[in-house]
This record gives C-alpha cells, sequence and structure tokens, in this order.
C-alpha cells in the first residue's frame, strides 16, 4: 500500500527520530512535512493539504493530545496515529478520547510501520469506501476528483466550493462555526472572510447541488443536510 498522491505529517520534536520517521515514510508518500512542536505543527496542518498525521504526545509548546484535539475541531476523518514512549493506561485513555486511529510506542519497527500504513489506509478506505457520498437521491460528491455528480452529470467545484464541502461533511450534521469556515477556507488569503464572500460561495454551491442540502443557522454557521444519515 503506497500513498504516491498523499502528504503526510510527521510531528517529532527528537531530531534522530524525526529524521529516521522521514526516511521511513518518504517512500510511502508524495510529501512529507514535518514539525518539532505542537504550535508549528498545528500551522502546517492548517497551510497544506494533509492526508495522515503522525504525532508524538510529548512535544514543546502544545502537547500531542492538546493538538490533536485542535486538529479535530477542524477535520474529524483525517486518520492520526500517535506514535510515544508513553504506553501507560491514563495517557492511552487520554488519546483514545482524541479519536485517534491508533497507538505506537517507540521504537518503530518494520511491524509497527506496516501496522500504521494499515491503520491509514483501512480509516480513509472505511468511511467511504468507493470515496462517491449520495447527499441526496440524485447529488453525489466524488471526493477523488472533487466534483458533484448530479443526474449522473459532472459538475465541477471550485477549490473553495470543494473545501467548503468537504468541511460540512467532515463534521457528519454538526453546525460548523463561521469562524473554523474562515480560517479554513480563507486561511491562505491577507484579508478576514466577509458575510458577502462566504454568502455568495453558499449561494453558487447551493446552485450546483441542490438547495436544501446546506442549512445556515442564522449568526452561528452552516452544516449538511444529508438524507441517508
Amino acid at each position: 500500500m503506497d500513498f504516491f498522491k498523499q502528504n503526510l505529517l510527521i510531528i517529532e520534536d527528537e531530531k534522530d527520530t524525526l529524521e529516521l520517521m522521514i526516511e521511513i515514510f518518504e517512500t510511502k508518500f508524495s510529501n512529507i512535512y514535518s514539525a518539532i512542536d505542537g504550535y508549528s505543527a498545528f500551522e502546517v496542518f492548517r497551510q497544506n493539504s494533509i492526508n495522515a498525521i503522525l504525532c508524538d504526545i510529548n512535544i514543546p509548546k502544545l502537547n500531542g493530545l492538546d493538538l490533536i484535539i485542535k486538529i479535530r475541531e477542524i477535520n474529524y476523518l483525517i486518520p492520526i496515529i500517535i506514535i510515544s514512549a508513553y504506553s501507560d493506561s491514563e495517557v492511552l485513555l487520554q488519546a483514545s478520547n482524541c479519536n485517534i486511529q491508533g497507538y505506537i510506542t517507540k521504537p518503530l519497527t518494520s511491524d509497527n510501520v506496516n501496522t500504521i500504513i494499515k491503520k491509514i489506509y483501512y480509516h480513509q478506505n472505511h468511511e467511504f469506501i468507493d470515496k462517491l457520498v449520495q447527499l441526496n437521491d440524485t447529488v453525489n460528491f466524488d471526493l477523488i476528483n472533487s466534483q458533484i455528480i448530479k443526474e449522473n452529470k459532472i459538475v465541477k467545484l471550485t477549490n473553495k466550493e470543494t473545501a467548503f464541502l468537504k468541511l460540512l461533511l467532515q463534521k457528519k450534521g454538526q453546525l460548523v462555526p463561521y469562524k473554523t469556515i474562515e480560517e479554513i477556507i480563507w486561511y491562505d488569503e491577507n484579508k478576514q472572510m466577509s458575510s458577502t464572500s462566504l454568502r455568495t460561495l453558499v449561494k453558487n454551491l447551493r446552485k450546483k447541488i441542490a438547495n436544501d442540502i446546506i442549512e445556515n443557522v442564522p449568526k452561528i454557521g452552516y452544516r449538511l443536510i444529508i438524507e441517508n444519515n
């Protein structure tokens, strides 16, 4: 199992371990991003398209568990695997409450690497096995090609429309606050998200899919309404 079109983020503050992990996983993934502390890791995550995360717990500035909690606030689906020297039950319990996909104790072995790869693959292919999400009877969201299939016709999406729809999908019907939308969809722009720009984005997206799929809760945010949830 290789991930030649995917990007991996490795968060590890021990230099030798980080270099070893990069060397191991750069043959599996298209790009490897790395960070040595929690704050810089969060910025790397926000500013790049990351498909999977390997994270140590005992990292400076913002520990691994708190970092994962922050990431989960904006992305519930991305596979996150903890790689740590800690193995006591209290830490394991805290980690399990963060919706992680695996907990590997150091040092890394070939068996551990295989386990990590399998866990990432399983998680990515278990949620939506064919990567085609049915939004209603006539509309499907193609996650691989970032497009809508409506009444058997392909409808192209802009980058912002794709990112917005994926963000709503990740929250599984929960409300996504305006602040989160701004942080995720407008993170790479040197200006704040305006209410007009967001309304325009939603209006155009509703035209492409269906008016009743994206629900607005005034002064709070948006959520996705999927019939087969």
